[in-house]
């Protein structure tokens, strides 16, 4: 997962979204902007990577594969905050 903090300071801003996204989506992994000020998908962030690594601890053969972006996306339209 590929994070931008400092959502809430968009004048202060270095990296634009549009580049973090793209990056994102050359290393495969989901992007979203996080702001510690305003709590913006802080608790998401950390619950996503949390449900990736506990499904890499325990994995079992059987078991589908955690889907981490489909997480994010999922819980993101649920809680009506920013896109990923």
């Amino acid at each position: 997962m590929l994070l931008g903090n400092k959502a809430d300071s968009t004048h202060e801003r270095v990296v634009k979204r549009e580049e973090g996204e793209k990056l994102a989506k050359e290393f495969g992994v989901p992007f979203m902007e996080t702001s510690a000020k305003s709590a913006l998908n802080v608790e998401l962030a950390f619950t996503a990577v949390a449900k990736e690594l506990k499904h890499r601890s325990v994995k079992e053969s059987s078991e589908p594969k955690f889907q981490l972006q489909e997480y994010v996306n999922k819980e993101m339209k649920t809680t009506g905050c920013c896109r990923s």
